[in-house]
């Protein structure tokens, strides 16, 4: 393998690593080694502790897609990275298995990365009591209407501002307007034709990025809503303590 490929590989992987969850958030220890599983209120009846709870189902949910994630984006990476890939890559043609195998790790990825950012929207709505139900709740109307509407709005801004960036792929380190791509990705995959199929009809016409491009640009993202988590669950645990304190 080359050194170009070699330092990508590890600009990746670095990338990984950045995204972490501390497993001992919202965990209620009772005496050995026994903790609350959780707690149903009777309705109109929400005590603090079950909040605590519905934000811990939603954390329980992280914890597990992002550990999916990692292992979705570390397949499609060996894959991406192997041999026949790197040489026998066409936009146009079928590919290998390898680089079949890369694209079904790349849509994994791609739709759970998705997913994180309507898990983001649910606990801003939880903590700050935004008045929708959650069921209604679509992550990027959800922010766009926030600026104006919340207490958050400065907040809101900064993740509006991040989902709607403009594109621009020739900078160092992470490119600009990575959730856009990978947003028009997954609506293209769900309306019309996978992006990782070659296509020229008067049905769509798509030529193929390599497995490499798709990587790169759905771990920045991931990424990023991943440090938008990380900064409202901070702030859920400042509550958390004040409220056992």
């Amino acid at each position: 393998m080359s050194d170009e490929n070699n330092s990508e590989m590890k600009y990746l992987q670095d990338k990984l690593e950045e995204v972490s969850y501390n497993d001992k958030r919202f965990t209620f220890m009772c005496g050995n080694n026994k903790y609350i599983f959780g707690i149903v209120s009777p309705q109109g009846e929400e005590t603090s502790l079950a909040k605590i709870m519905q934000y811990k189902t939603i954390f329980d949910t992280l914890k597990d897609m992002d550990y999916k994630i990692k292992l979705s984006f570390q397949k499609a990476i060996d894959n991406a990275y192997s041999n026949v890939v790197q040489k026998n890559f066409s936009v146009f043609q079928s590919g290998t298995e390898e680089e079949t195998l890369s694209y079904y790790y790349i849509e994994n990825a791609l739709f759970r990365t998705i997913s994180l950012w309507e898990m983001l929207a649910q606990l801003y709505r939880l903590y700050y009591k935004v008045k929708i139900e959650k069921k209604e709740v679509e992550y990027k109307k959800f922010f766009n209407s926030s600026i104006s509407n919340y207490s958050f709005k400065i907040k809101a801004r900064e993740i509006n501002s991040y989902l709607y960036q403009k594109d621009d792929i020739n900078l160092m380190g992470e490119w600009r307007g990575n959730h856009k791509f990978v947003n028009g990705c997954r609506n293209k995959m769900i309306h019309q034709n996978s992006p990782t199929v070659a296509a020229m009809s008067d049905y769509d016409i798509n030529l193929k990025n390599h497995p490499v491009f798709f990587i790169k640009r759905i771990i920045e993202d991931y990424v990023v809503v991943s440090r938008f988590i990380n900064d409202i669950l901070d702030k859920i645990d400042e509550e958390c303590i004040k409220e056992f304190s």
